[in-house]
C-alpha cells in the first residue's frame, strides 16, 4: 500500500481510543445537540471524557455478570450508541450492532441467533422491545435504554453506577486485556439469501482497517464530521473510530432533510457518504445553480480550473465560494464508500 500520510499503526480499539484520549485530551470528540421546548442547546464532550465515559459505562456492564457476554446495540446514531459499542469493545465484549429498521421477527430471529446477553436500545423502540420481553424467546437478562424508560436500566444510570464502582477501587474492566484476533463484533449483513448473514471481525480486523484509511486520508484533528452512516454498519462504526483515532469532531444529523441546515449548522469540514447521498447533495446544488441561472458560469468556471489545475494553480475555492457557502463554507473533505460513485458527481 502506497502511504501517502503518516500514521500509528495499533494492534486494537482499545489502544486507539487510549492514544486519543491522551495526545486530543481537550479536543471535541462528540458535540450533542438537546432539544427541549423551543430551546437548543449543545453539549461538548472532550476526549478525555469520553474515555471516562466508557471506561464508567464498560464498569458497570462487567458488574452486571456481562464481562466475556455478548451486548446487542440498536437504534439511531447518538453519543449513547457511540459509548455503549467502545465500553464493549475496551472491555472484550462481544458487541453486536442491530439495524433499527429491522421488523420485528428479524430482530429477534438476530438476538436469537447471536446469544445475546443484554441489548442496549433507543427509547423510541421501547414498544418493541416490551414484546421481545415479555415473548421471552432470546437469551437477553438485561435490558438498558439509552434515554429514560420506566421500568428499564438507562445507561446514565450505568455511567453513575460505574463511577461510584470505579472510586471503590474497582479496576477489573480497565485492566483488561485485549486479545486483538478474537471475535468482537458480530453483525448481520442484508445477505442475498433469505436470512441475513452473521458476520465475526475482530479488534485487528477493525484497527488495520483504519491504519489504511488514516494512510492515505488527509484528516486533521480541526475537522469536524457528520455521522451520516449509520453506526449499525460496519462502514458506519469503522469510521467513527477513525474519526477518534484522528482527534476530529463528530455530529449528529437531524435526517436527510436537514442535510444542508447540518452542514451550516456544525460547520461541517468532511463526511463520509455513499453515492446516494453524495448524488443527492450535488443535485441540489446543481438545481439552486440552475434556478439562479448560473449554470453557464459554473460551466465556464470548471472548465477555468481544470486548465489551471494543470500549471497547479488551484482557484477552486475561490471560484466556488458562493457553492462552498451555501455547504456551510468549510466543507473540504467527502469520501464516497460502498458502491461505485458516477464520476460526473
Amino acid at each position: 500500500m502506497e502511504k501517502i500520510f503518516e500514521a500509528t499503526e495499533f494492534k486494537n480499539i482499545k489502544e486507539i481510543i487510549y492514544h486519543s484520549a491522551e495526545v486530543y485530551a481537550r479536543n471535541i470528540a462528540f458535540k450533542i445537540k438537546h432539544k427541549e421546548e423551543k430551546q437548543i442547546n449543545y453539549e461538548d464532550v472532550t476526549y478525555e471524557r469520553l474515555l471516562k465515559d466508557v471506561n464508567k459505562l464498560g464498569t458497570a456492564f462487567y458488574n452486571m455478570g456481562l464481562k466475556a457476554k455478548k451486548i446487542a446495540i440498536i437504534g439511531k446514531n447518538r453519543y449513547e450508541w457511540a459509548i455503549s459499542h467502545l465500553a464493549n469493545l475496551l472491555g472484550g465484549i462481544v458487541s453486536v450492532p442491530l439495524d433499527k429498521d429491522l421488523q420485528y421477527e428479524e430482530l429477534e430471529t438476530s438476538l436469537i441467533r447471536s446469544k445475546a446477553d443484554c441489548i442496549v436500545f433507543d427509547e423510541k423502540l421501547t414498544p418493541t422491545i416490551k414484546q421481545i420481553q415479555e415473548n421471552n424467546n432470546t437469551s437477553l437478562k438485561n435490558y438498558v435504554c439509552m434515554g429514560e424508560e420506566e421500568g428499564f436500566q438507562s445507561v446514565k444510570n450505568l455511567l453513575e453506577q460505574g463511577e461510584k464502582l470505579l472510586e471503590e477501587g474497582k479496576d477489573e474492566y480497565l485492566s483488561a486485556d485485549i486479545d486483538e484476533n478474537a471475535m468482537n463484533i458480530l453483525l448481520f449483513t442484508s445477505g442475498t439469501t433469505s436470512q441475513s448473514k452473521a458476520v465475526m471481525l475482530s479488534q485487528r480486523n477493525i484497527a488495520s482497517n483504519i491504519y489504511a484509511m488514516q494512510c492515505v486520508e488527509d484528516i486533521r484533528s480541526t475537522d469536524t464530521n457528520i455521522a451520516f452512516l449509520p453506526f449499525h454498519h460496519i462502514f458506519g462504526s469503522t469510521c467513527m473510530i477513525m474519526m477518534l483515532a484522528c482527534g476530529v469532531t463528530t455530529v449528529f444529523p437531524d435526517g436527510l432533510r436537514y442535510i444542508k441546515q447540518n452542514l451550516n449548522e456544525y460547520q461541517v469540514s468532511l463526511f463520509v457518504g455513499v453515492p446516494v447521498l453524495v448524488e443527492a447533495i450535488y443535485k441540489t446544488i446543481m438545481k439552486e445553480i440552475d434556478k439562479q441561472g448560473k449554470t453557464g458560469l459554473i460551466k465556464f468556471a470548471k472548465g477555468l480550473s481544470k486548465f489551471l489545475l494543470v500549471f497547479h494553480i488551484d482557484v477552486r475555492r475561490k471560484l466556488f465560494k458562493q457553492i462552498i457557502d451555501a455547504l456551510g463554507g468549510k466543507l473540504r473533505l467527502i469520501i464516497s464508500g460502498g458502491a461505485p460513485a458516477d464520476p460526473v458527481i
